[in-house]
């Protein structure tokens, strides 16, 4: 049989040129999606671009990842087939985007009946700039519409309501201490079977079907949660956007804010500072009407976290100080359960302004709120964040020059990790080890010491590649 001729892609060489880019640049930011999804792609560059464009097809996820990167660029939808690599190329999942329109029930089984099933989904699911478009101007409407008890199925009431909350309790007490891959497909077959029955049934009354609806917004939100801590960006953010559709559907506007701020630490943590204004704002206007003053300063601290990855000086800090004065006017028994939950307070203002000031480059002042926040947090409450915050202090030591003090924390950092799954630790964890090794033969016996520690920690030898 003869060989294929190859055809060029004119497609996709009309959609580089739309996008402005050179072949370098179109590889550029193929790798930086890539990287959002924990995949390595560091050798694509515009060898291959050139390639695809002569008629090879990408290998792998980076179709996906070609199409993501263009609809940040272009701002519209890019698909495969605009891409002239047509839906065979993809073999990541299917799933609809989210339609605010359609019953938010049947969405969230649809998502979570696919995390069970299929094994490779919450790997290959991609974080998308274009999903965060949340219909701020019309949700009270949306919501409106969503004011009706169900007429089918059992009648539930207060008992259920606070089953979940119980449930919600437990499972946020393990995530902390545990880590995002503690039992996270066991929530999600909680939510899709006994939440989503309930959500399902008829309610004795309006109040307790908001109630069960809030419970499941936030059960929702825990499991987005979950796969961000545990590097699944993709199936984060569709939880997220799951979670928020519920709180909506609950009228719980504060709710709604706790979880679009979520989705602006996850745009931060991503690099996408302007994305993460635009939730913060919106987690902001959503909770204007119910929400506390610790409420607000959570939601304010994360605005600023955008601001500083913008690099605008002079915003930043004056957010800080608006959520510094709203964190002084909390009456805590008056705040709401998941401001409980997560443990939000001095530590977690300290240390989101300790991140924020290193994005400024005010390593002094950073160092300090690192120290601050490790200083006021139960650490065995709050072991993960403990974890990470640690590790950050010991990262802006170690940029400042002090060695010995940076490999102090990082090793108190090290003895809370035992059963801890976090992808986030073990970034940490690689950042400790890539940090050390920059120092080559002028590494002292005591960092040497270290970084065998952090390679048995993340099960390689001591001469492995991290």
């Amino acid at each position: 049989m003869g060989r294929t001729e190859k055809r060029r892609n004119e497609r996709l060489s009309a959609i580089i040129k739309a996008c402005g880019w050179s072949y370098e640049s179109c590889a550029h930011a193929i790798r930086a999606v890539a990287r959002e999804s924990g995949d390595d792609l560091q050798s694509v560059n515009r060898s291959h671009v050139a390639h695809w464009i002569s008629g090879v097809r990408p290998s792998g996820r980076t179709p996906q990842y070609l199409a993501e990167a263009a609809t940040r660029r272009l701002s519209w939808q890019v698909t495969l087939n605009d891409l002239g690599l047509g839906p065979d190329a993809d073999p990541g999942p299917a799933l609809p985007d989210l339609d605010w329109g359609c019953d938010p029930v049947a969405d969230l089984v649809t998502v979570g009946r696919a995390d069970l099933d299929r094994r490779d989904f919450a790997k290959t699911a991609l974080y998308s700039l274009a999903a965060l478009a949340v219909p701020l101007d019309s949700w009270e409407e949306i919501a409106e519409r969503g004011k009706r008890a169900r007429t089918a199925g059992a009648v539930v009431g207060v008992g259920e309501v606070d089953a979940v909350r119980h449930m919600i309790a437990t499972f946020s007490q393990a995530d902390e201490r545990f880590g995002g891959g503690h039992a996270r497909l066991a929530i999600v077959a909680y939510l899709t079977n006994d939440v989503a029955g309930y959500l399902r049934s008829s309610f004795g009354s309006d109040d307790e079907r908001r109630a069960m609806f809030s419970a499941a917004a936030e059960l929702t939100y825990l499991v987005g949660w979950k796969a961000f801590d545990s590097g699944q960006q993709g199936i984060a953010q569709r939880y997220y956007l799951r979670a928020l559709r519920l709180a909506n559907e609950a009228d719980d506007g504060a709710l709604g804010g706790f979880i679009l701020r979520a989705m602006a630490h996850q745009a931060v943590d991503l690099g996408h500072g302007q994305a993460c204004l635009r939730l913060a704002e919106s987690a902001l206007e959503w909770s204007r009407k119910s929400a506390t003053p610790g409420a607000s300063a959570l939601f304010t601290v994360v605005k600023a976290r955008g601001y500083a990855a913008e690099r605008q000086k002079e915003p930043t800090i004056a957010t800080l100080q608006a959520a510094e004065r709203l964190l002084d006017r909390v009456d805590w028994s008056a705040e709401p359960v998941w401001i409980h939950r997560m443990g939000f307070g001095e530590p977690s203002l300290a240390n989101q302004t300790a991140q924020a000031l290193r994005g400024l480059g005010d390593l002094e002042e950073s160092e300090r709120q690192f120290r601050r926040s490790t200083a006021t947090r139960d650490g065995t409450a709050h072991r993960r964040i403990q974890t990470l915050t640690l590790a950050n202090l010991a990262d802006v030591q170690y940029t400042r020059g002090q060695l010995t003090d940076a490999c102090n924390n990082w090793s108190k950092s090290l003895d809370t990790m035992t059963g801890l799954q976090s992808a986030r630790a073990n970034q940490a964890v690689l950042n400790l080890r890539r940090r050390l090794s920059a120092l080559g033969p002028r590494q002292p016996t005591f960092a040497r010491k270290l970084d065998q520690r952090a390679a048995a920690i993340l099960g390689i030898g001591h001469t492995g590649q991290s």
